[in-house]
């Protein structure tokens, strides 16, 4: 189904993204700023349920929203298959 393969392509996105922010990319660079459009309509409302968790006595900040689209993704895909 083109539902499923979609769904997949969606979710190795986010994946990618969460990837890249691990190496500080340029903000201006083309596929930094096209993994933003695509992916922060999804991640945004997760954002502001769950806002990312400081560690403290650091500057680090850790961001769960792609882990809970990953987590309904995956259900998604388990529902869209049966």
């Amino acid at each position: 189904m083109i539902l499923i393969l979609i769904l997949r392509i969606y979710l190795a996105l986010i994946i990618i993204r969460a990837l890249m922010s691990w190496f500080n990319p340029d903000p201006e660079a083309p596929l930094v700023r096209l993994l933003t459009w695509l992916t922060e309509p999804v991640l945004a409302p997760f954002r502001r349920i769950i806002p990312p968790i400081a560690v403290p006595k650091t500057n680090v900040r850790i961001d769960l929203g792609p882990v809970f689209v990953l987590l309904i993704g995956g259900w998604l895909l388990t529902k869209l298959r049966y």
